[in-house]
């Protein structure tokens, strides 16, 4: 299956709502954008959705502005992924008004969280007198919070948010439900295209900037042996980055990964004097406008990124 294929079919993955709009009801916010596109794909018409974390910004470190206060405090409901990726929100919970309702999702949808990967090029960068005082990464008490980048636990997030909903404006219960149906089947499709686009590359060796895609790895078989930094707001030790261009050469690394959240002066580091390529991908979707069409355009990127850069 030629790849150029996904485009056309990501591209008629338009995701139809009945409008059930409530004037009346409270607004509903979303922490970042993949989430948002999910909750939207569920959502429809019924009710406005607000973003906080947008555009090319990152949950990681992430400082709130006055607005974005007062829409909190005036929501119905607010969907994040979880207490250790959005680490920001703990404050803003704690003086939000009693009757928001707060859904951390990775929880409702009962996901099993992946381990850290550690050891090797993945160890943690563990340098004296460091002090991890950045908010929004990775806790050493949980798991791997980029969920979404796993069409299975997508689906288990629709349908975690349709419960919620449902709960929260019960007069639009059959339009989630149909809403849900819809994105899942669309969810499905599209997963079946990348497997099949992925199929010849699952043996191509990579380095990410950031342990941030073990999900879409693991899904899709991929074979990624490393990351450049643990936290994406920490300088590597010198030692780290001398471990992470051993295990370049050794495993002839194809491709070195960089963020747009983040600059790529680690990755051209890494690769100097090396046959390395480098990409970019982004586990946010920051350049992808928001909506429900984001997810399918999110996860199709991402393919084409590690197609493209393998096969160059």
């Amino acid at each position: 299956m030629k790849f150029k294929h996904l485009v056309v079919t990501v591209v008629a993955v338009l995701v139809s709502f009945v409008p059930v709009h409530n004037a009346d009801a409270k607004d509903i916010v979303v922490t970042i954008k993949p989430l948002h596109s999910l909750v939207t794909g569920v959502v429809g018409n019924t009710a406005r959705t607000h973003l906080i974390v947008d555009g090319n910004q990152s949950p990681h470190g992430f400082k709130f502005k006055p607005s974005q206060i007062k829409l909190l405090n005036n929501a119905a409901v607010v969907f994040y992924i979880g207490d250790t990726l959005e680490t920001f929100m703990e404050k803003a919970f704690n003086n939000m008004p009693s009757d928001v309702v707060k859904v951390p999702v990775a929880e409702k949808a009962r996901l099993k969280l992946l381990p850290y990967r550690k050891g090797g090029a993945w160890e943690e960068d563990k340098h004296e007198g460091h002090d991890h005082g950045h908010e929004g990464h990775h806790d050493e008490g949980g798991g791997d919070m980029h969920v979404w980048l796993d069409p299975d636990n997508a689906i288990k997030m629709i349908k975690a948010i349709t419960r919620q909903l449902s709960k929260v404006y019960p007069e639009n219960r059959d339009t989630y439900k149909a809403n849900a149906r819809s994105y899942v089947q669309k969810i499905t499709a599209l997963d079946a295209e990348l497997s099949a686009a992925l199929s010849n590359s699952k043996e191509s060796p990579f380095i990410v900037f950031h342990d941030a895609y073990q999900y879409f790895e693991k899904h899709y078989g991929l074979n990624g042996v490393g990351s450049i930094t643990f936290d994406p707001h920490d300088f590597p030790s010198p030692k780290r980055l001398k471990e992470i261009r051993s295990k370049l050469n050794a495993t002839s690394a194809a491709c070195v990964f960089s963020e747009p959240q983040f600059s790529d002066r680690l990755v051209r580091t890494v690769i100097k004097g090396t046959s390395a390529k480098t990409a970019l991908i982004d586990p946010l979707g920051s350049n992808i406008k928001d909506g429900p069409n984001l997810y399918f355009e999110l996860l199709s990127e991402m393919a084409g990124t590690f197609k493209r850069c393998f096969n160059s």
